[in-house]
């Protein structure tokens, strides 16, 4: 049942190009007919995101859209191949600016939303000092505060906080993003090849070729085949200089006094892709300036609010999102 569609009118979808650093992004575009400026929003789905035609894409896109927002949601070819590519912050960068200076769009009301890796990488570009005055708020859902404690989480099959430790068990899309990111980041190519045939092809391992790898293709390959979540924390260590500051720039820990936006936060509380402790950390790290608000959820399965739950555990979480999103609402207008 969707009542929103009995009082409003089908919106406009189009497909946009807006300019790159190289070449030109892509993205669909919905927006509510008539005339005045609206509020907007950027919308980035993360690793392996669902085809531009699904349909939990198209109905959020559009119920946003018949809400009375011109929704943007640009697309990525890295992304959807497991990647996770430093590159894509500036395109976020530069999708903002774009759907910002849109004749209908009003630009004091224009904020970001992100799911998953999406998130994080939308709070990543929010930082950015082209666009940091200009972002109204960010709905981050499911994203992670920073990606190397996310690495040690997924190596160790652990999620953390203060409190203390339990077992986790990613999902193979996070355990496929993760090979990739980890098997990249190697110079090497005969370490390259022969860490996919291992972990991606599944082939045995000879021990006399374990011994052969580089000093960072023998770190990779400890990572990968599992690990203490200390040893995770000390392996990592051990990666280049140029690993590093590739985990920091698509991080947002590192400079969250630049995040200017107000932070609306969501998650599933048993999350396979991300431990829903990299939400708790970020609103934990934002609490002290306050415009945050932060709601964890049973009902999700990640990003699908498909997992059963008994009929009190279904109402708590539906009034719960009805009130995020009312915020967002709120916000926007």
């Amino acid at each position: 049942v969707k009542p929103l569609e009995w009082f409003t009118g089908r919106p406009i979808k189009e497909e946009v190009f807006f300019p790159q650093a190289q070449g030109q992004g892509v993205a669909d575009l919905y927006r509510p007919g008539g005339i005045g400026k609206r509020s907007a929003v950027l919308l980035f789905l993360g690793v392996n995101p669902a085809g531009r035609d699904d349909e939990r894409v198209v109905n959020l896109a559009e119920g946003l859209a018949r809400s009375g927002m011109v929704v943007m949601v640009p697309w990525s070819e890295t992304m959807t191949q497991y990647r996770i590519d430093p590159a894509e912050v500036d395109n976020l960068v530069n999708a903002f600016q774009y759907l910002r200076g849109l004749e209908y769009v009003d630009p004091e009301r224009v904020g970001m939303g992100g799911f998953c890796v999406g998130a994080s990488l939308s709070t990543v570009a929010a930082q950015d000092p082209r666009i940091r005055e200009n972002v109204a708020f960010i709905n981050f859902f499911g994203g992670y505060f920073d990606v190397r404690g996310l690495l040690m989480s997924i190596a160790s099959r652990t999620r953390f906080s203060e409190g203390g430790q339990e077992p986790w068990e990613p999902s193979d899309q996070t355990l496929k993003t993760f090979r990739n990111h980890l098997i990249e980041s190697v110079q090497s190519w005969e370490d390259r090849e022969f860490l996919t045939k291992v972990f991606v092809d599944g082939q045995e391992p000879n021990q006399g070729d374990v011994e052969d790898l580089s000093s960072t293709g023998g770190t990779v390959y400890h990572l990968m085949s599992g690990v203490s979540l200390e040893e995770a924390d000390e392996l990592l260590s051990r990666l280049p200089e140029e690993f590093q500051e590739g985990l920091r720039s698509i991080s947002p820990s590192q400079n969250l006094v630049d995040l200017k936006a107000r932070m609306l936060i969501m998650h599933d509380a048993k999350d396979d892709n991300v431990p829903s402790e990299e939400s708790r950390r970020l609103m934990a790290a934002l609490k002290e300036r306050g415009n945050v608000r932060y709601t964890e959820f049973v009902l999700f399965q990640h990003m699908d609010p498909a997992r059963a739950v008994n009929p009190l555990t279904w109402t708590s979480d539906v009034s719960k999102l009805f009130f995020h999103l009312y915020s967002i609402i709120r916000i926007a207008s």
